[in-house]
């Protein structure tokens, strides 16, 4: 009986919060909702409240008026990758994983036994963590991309100046680079706009504009410039700066290869103490319970 009591419990206060998420959801929904124009091959036309996704909608509506993203959001999801495809969606991200760690705590807690207080301590933790994860997520994906363009440039710079000392020219140069991961993505990117006769400053700017710039790409697009704007093409410069990028990765293998390391025998002395503790304890602990110590 006690069991069905707290089951019985647990359902109302579910039912309770589903209320609550409702009532919030209802003052979200926007008022055009249920005739909302929708693009569709070229032409539109008026979509439903079903056809307009409902859910997402105020998901990403309760998101935005909860908290705001400071800043360029738009410029952060472009920096990423698009890891979510539109401010909706992040925003929506935000609502969905709230829930999701809420209920995963509230779950953990109850069979645990945890208590109410301890309970509703971790469900608080988990709206707060699924909130802040898409935020994180983000800089995660900013931060990978940033390293990978300086990964690849050390390899990519040295491909370019051996392209370069054949006599290619830059634009052409960079136009073979297209197939060099992400940094050939950029050089491509810089060698369309030379061959449309694109200001140089707003090529760099759409770059930047693009991609997580470490300081080095920036370094990078300034030789560049200065390439344009002088008319030599700085192959040393460029040259130098590969040679250091391709030190980088290597020092930085190397610190990975050492943290696994480190891992790996922590992970060893944990087993090999748990085998010893073991194999001794459990011949001492039948030993004290046949001469009745406990």
């Amino acid at each position: 009986m006690a069991f069905l009591g707290t089951t019985t419990l647990v359902i109302l206060s579910a039912l309770f919060g589903l209320g609550i998420f409702l009532i919030f959801a209802a003052f979200a929904v926007p008022s055009v909702m249920g005739n909302r124009v929708i693009e569709e091959d070229g032409g539109i036309r008026i979509g439903n409240i079903a056809e307009a996704q409902v859910l997402s909608a105020m998901a990403a509506d309760m998101g935005r008026a909860i908290q705001r993203e400071k800043g360029d959001l738009h410029g952060l999801l472009r920096k990423s990758g698009f890891l979510y495809e539109t401010p909706e969606e992040y925003y929506a991200r935000r609502i969905y994983s709230s829930v999701l760690y809420a209920i995963l705590a509230g779950v953990g807690g109850y069979f645990l036994d945890l208590g109410y207080l301890v309970t509703a301590g971790l469900v608080t933790g988990g709206l707060l963590y699924g909130f802040a994860l898409p935020a994180r997520s983000i800089q995660k994906a900013i931060m990978r991309r940033r390293e990978r363009i300086q990964d690849e440039m050390g390899f990519g710079l040295e491909q370019l100046v051996n392209l370069l000392n054949t006599g290619t020219s830059l634009s052409d140069a960079l136009s073979q680079m297209r197939d060099f991961g992400l940094f050939g993505k950029i050089c491509d990117t810089v060698s369309s706009g030379l061959q449309t006769s694109k200001p140089i400053d707003k090529i760099i700017d759409d770059v930047l504009d693009s991609v997580p710039a470490p300081g080095q790409l920036k370094e990078f697009l300034g030789l560049i410039k200065q390439s344009q704007v002088g008319g030599e093409v700085q192959v040393n410069a460029m040259k130098t700066m590969a040679r250091m990028l391709r030190q980088r990765l290597s020092n930085r293998i190397m610190e990975i290869g050492g943290q696994a390391k480190v891992k790996a025998v922590l992970v060893n002395t944990l087993i090999i103490v748990l085998a010893s503790l073991i194999i001794v304890g459990v011949p001492g602990l039948a030993l004290f319970m046949s001469i009745g110590f406990f």
